[in-house]
């Protein structure tokens, strides 16, 4: 068999600990493994495995060749995946997951023009409020709001979510619009429980940066889904604040009114995450191409 063949032989071996299920994977027999497993020692002059009657584990040059090996079957890999996806029309299955706080009606809009624009991509679509490892569980992407700390993964910037403080017309026509912030003492305030710039934590930053001071919120609804919140705004429920990008068309139609845009709220940065891979096949590139768009042109987000 050839060297490549070898290689894989071993690796497989190692992950497996043992021949059976090596050969099982491989679809050979375990004398077979064992016979080029030998062989392979042989020519390198060097013990690679520990062999115990149940298991097997790798010597530590064995350790090191195998590190060395995965590398270089990577790259293979890699290489023929480079020629075959080689001007081929985008198509196969993506797994992505992304947190509930950045809105199920953004994600469903986003994916309907990415389905259109993509139809031979089908794609399973996570939604999740656990953070995931996404390397672990197999997820080709993750959209995810703030900072990232895995040196596993890539996160590449596509935009970022500003906030904007708004209620409806029909709120501010019954309850009066509020002129200064000492005003919310005397509202209705809607809370995205489960997310960090929308908590009553807004408002004691508000206290802070602009010397007021804010006695208490009472009348405060507080759902762990940014979707009802935006729904009880709109429907006249009270004062909230919620991304840009699910508000501006309300904001555009005079559904919601903007209130203090003097008040800045810092922006967080919309990341797709993704694995530390030197290859990314045709589907890959075609999402992370077609998210970076969907937020650079605002007419795609109406």
């Amino acid at each position: 068999m050839s060297r490549i063949d070898s290689l894989q032989t071993f690796v497989s071996v190692v992950r497996s600990r043992n021949f059976t299920s090596a050969a099982d994977s491989l679809g050979v027999t375990p004398s077979a493994v064992s016979k080029q497993i030998s062989g392979l020692e042989e020519r390198l002059g060097v013990r690679l495995l520990n062999r115990t009657t149940r298991s097997v584990s790798p010597t530590e040059a064995g350790q090191m060749f195998y590190q060395h090996c995965e590398n270089i079957l990577e790259s293979i890999t890699e290489a023929e995946k480079l020629v075959t996806d080689f001007d081929v029309t985008p198509r196969g299955r993506l797994r992505i997951t992304a947190m509930s706080n950045f809105g199920r009606r953004e994600l469903a809009r986003m994916f309907t023009d990415f389905a259109q624009k993509y139809p031979d991509i089908s794609f399973d679509l996570h939604i999740s409020d656990r953070p995931l490892d996404i390397v672990k569980e197999g997820y080709d992407f993750a959209l995810r709001l703030g900072s990232l700390e895995d040196s596993r993964l890539i996160a590449k910037p596509v935009a970022e979510q500003s906030i904007v403080i708004c209620a409806s017309k029909e709120y501010l026509e019954r309850w009066g619009t509020p002129v200064k912030l000492e005003d919310l003492n005397n509202h209705r305030i809607l809370i995205v429980a489960n997310a960090e710039y929308a908590r009553i934590n807004w408002l004691r930053q508000f206290e802070k940066d602009h010397g007021f001071s804010l006695s208490s919120v009472e009348r405060k609804l507080a759902v762990n889904d940014i979707d009802l919140v935006y729904e009880a705004c709109l429907a006249g429920m009270g004062i909230t604040a919620l991304p840009t990008y699910i508000a501006e068309r309300h904001l555009e139609s005079g559904e919601l009114v903007r209130l203090f845009p003097e008040v800045d709220i810092p922006v967080r940065s919309i990341k797709v995450v993704f694995p530390q891979n030197r290859y990314l096949a045709n589907k890959s590139r075609a999402f992370l191409d077609f998210i970076t768009a969907y937020f650079d042109d605002p007419s795609q987000n109406n």
